[in-house]
């Protein structure tokens, strides 16, 4: 069996170094005509089946319950159908060029498109099948698996099971892991028996549905050499794939720090560093899918079935009528084109004028402890726009600054908010954690932050709901009404109830809603702006939403790179713990090209960039 083994794994290497080059170059079309061709597709599939649902928004968890519902799976099995055609698609094209190589053929990147073009029904066919089979193995497990969680999990919040883990939640988990495992342990079974069925499509003339009976037939006797070659194949991906991408992290995390006091200098580092994942991406993805077609091809052949020489001499002659190599060339240099024209039009839609607010989150939480007065007036030095704080009820009606729900994470004391005074709160020291200079540092009221900010920055307000507000909103708009500050404050939450109630309450004011998730047509929405999370900050999203007249401000933001991304995809606000560190972006950005700024906008390519220093605490 070793000999065996290292028999097919030389063959499968020699056969690959003939047509190293071959291999690149189709790989290389498959992943331009897939990116140009398939991509526009998932969203429109995305957009048609959301509109489907009768939802113009879902978010958060709703976005889980979706993907549940009919039309979810349905969106889900549609986006890997398109995933495995492309893939499909690709190793027929490229078990051409091997195939040539075992039968001493010469086949060029046109005549394996040429090859695989001429057989495109037949794969189209294959591919549905393909799907089809494996949806018959995994829906019945997925059905049981839902049943289990319906019938063991729903009594009470989800939340609760997740927190508390009772035995009934250790149960229905128990039980649904078996389930996944046994699924998978069949799903590759079958998978492995499928192996063949591909090359005996394309080399063999069998139909698509015979493909599949027939290569259960040839893998059979040998099922234990394909688990073993496969299996070889699957981990030296894996290694092979972990050795290039994180060379490349690794070294970006010893060059980036080097120049993180300057964006100016991260610039040409960053660009460096893209360049060098997006090569050795392409020659891991070569490499894998080239050595995958070829191995296929070895073990179809050392199971007794013949690939057709006549057939592959045939691709060479079987040109689509009007196109030949010249014009296909042609055609990728027009998609080039528009590639480049889409990129220009990116680029000329990167502001060259930053219009961004710095939102001081907690106050400069990265100088002081959050929410608490030194914290403001840190914001207030730092040029802030504006100052975000956190409100709630205290157990005597008062409203207080903080963004827990007790006294544990910054003094270690196990009091609810809602539990205590005013005054039993605020003898709660909130500032010793940060440094011991701040230990006179005491839970503000709104009523002395309103006074804080006076004339030196505006103020976001951020309700709280933990399930004890009695009067919250009334309260807030009482507060700042009297304070005569109507004009300078904008309140926000992560409950939409509440932010609907405070609208009702106070129709003028500006109001905005917190998100971490979300799909659809938030534009809708009744409000004046939309806080976000960096991975939201898409440009269509903030695109869709400033259409709509509505500001879009990301959260939270602490890095000099992150700062610049979010700046040039054109967010109104940044809502971050480091005022200072914004302000000092802006400044070296009003230096910089557009050039420049896009380098430092794609730099998310290589992994999110690290703040320099941990925060205690990013969420809104």
């Amino acid at each position: 069996m070793t000999d065996t083994i290292t028999t097919i794994w030389k063959k499968v290497l020699k056969t690959l170094g003939q047509s190293t080059g071959r291999i690149f170059t189709t790989h290389l079309t498959y992943v331009a005509l897939g990116t140009l061709l398939f991509t526009p597709l998932v969203g429109i599939i995305g957009r048609f089946l959301l509109r489907l649902s009768g939802h113009s928004m879902l978010s958060d968890f709703d976005i889980a319950y979706f993907l549940l519902t009919p039309l979810g799976m349905t969106a889900l099995i549609l986006l890997a159908a398109i995933l495995i055609t492309i893939l499909v698609f690709e190793q027929a094209s490229l078990m051409a060029i091997n195939a040539g190589s075992l039968q001493g053929v010469h086949i060029t990147t046109m005549s394996a498109l040429y090859f695989t073009a001429g057989r495109a029904k037949r794969i189209f066919f294959f591919v549905i099948q393909l799907v089809v089979r494996v949806l018959i193995i995994v829906l019945p497990f997925l059905a049981v698996g839902g049943a289990v969680a319906w019938f063991l999990l729903t009594d009470y919040d989800i939340n609760y099971y997740l927190a508390e883990k009772p035995p009934v939640f250790l149960a229905a988990a128990a039980i649904i892991g078996l389930l996944v495992l046994a699924m998978l342990v069949l799903l590759l079974r079958k998978l492995l028996s499928w192996s063949l069925a591909l090359p005996l499509l394309l080399f063999s003339n069998v139909s698509p549905t015979a493909s599949f009976h027939e290569s259960e037939s040839l893998t059979l006797g040998d099922r234990r050499l394909f688990i073993i070659t496969l299996g070889t194949w699957g981990m030296a991906a894996l290694l092979l794939g972990s050795v290039v991408l994180g060379s490349v992290e690794l070294l970006g995390s010893k060059l980036v720090p080097l120049f993180s006091d300057s964006i100016t200098w991260l610039v040409p580092v960053l660009g460096g560093l893209v360049a060098l994942w997006s090569l050795g991406n392409l020659l891991v993805t070569t490499l894998t899918s080239g050595s995958f077609a070829s191995l296929l091809l070895t073990l179809y052949e050392r199971s007794g079935a013949e690939i057709s020489s006549a057939g592959l001499a045939g691709s060479e002659q079987s040109r689509l009528k009007g196109i030949n190599g010249p014009r296909f060339v042609l055609l990728l240099i027009g998609c080039t084109a528009v590639a480049v024209l889409v990129g220009s039009w990116l680029l000329n839609g990167i502001q060259v004028k930053d219009n961004v607010q710095v939102i001081a989150h907690r106050g400069a939480a990265g100088k002081a402890p959050e929410n608490t007065l030194a914290s403001i007036r840190q914001a207030i030095k730092d040029n802030t726009d504006w100052v975000e704080i956190d409100v709630q009820e205290s157990g005597d009606g008062e409203i207080v600054v903080i963004h827990d729900s007790d006294f544990m994470k910054l003094a270690g004391v196990d009091t609810k908010i809602w539990g205590g005074t005013l005054k039993q709160l605020q003898e709660i020291d909130i500032g010793s954690w940060f440094d011991p200079k701040f230990s006179a540092e005491r839970v503000p009221t709104l009523a002395e932050v309103l006074e804080e900010v006076r004339g030196k920055a505006r103020l976001l307000i951020e309700l709280k709901y933990y399930g004890h507000d009695q009067q919250l909103e009334q309260r807030v708009a009482r507060i700042v009404e009297q304070a005569d500050m109507v004009d300078n404050v904008a309140v926000m939450s992560l409950k939409h109830e509440g932010i609907k109630k405070f609208h009702a309450l106070r129709p003028d004011w500006s109001t905005g809603l917190l998100l971490t998730k979300a799909i659809g047509n938030l534009s809708d929405l009744d409000v004046n702006f939309l806080a976000v999370n960096m991975a939201m900050a898409t440009p269509g999203f903030i695109r869709r939403i400033q259409s709509a007249d509505k500001q879009v401000f990301v959260w939270t933001v602490n890095d000099q790179v992150s700062m610049s991304r979010m700046m040039s995809l054109g967010v109104d606000g940044i809502i971050t713990d480091e005022p200072e560190l914004a302000r000092t972006v802006l400044a070296e950005r009003a230096e910089m090209n557009s050039i420049e700024r896009l380098l430092i906008h794609t730099a998310v390519l290589i992994g999110r960039p690290v703040p320099q220093r941990t925060y205690r605490d990013q969420s809104p």
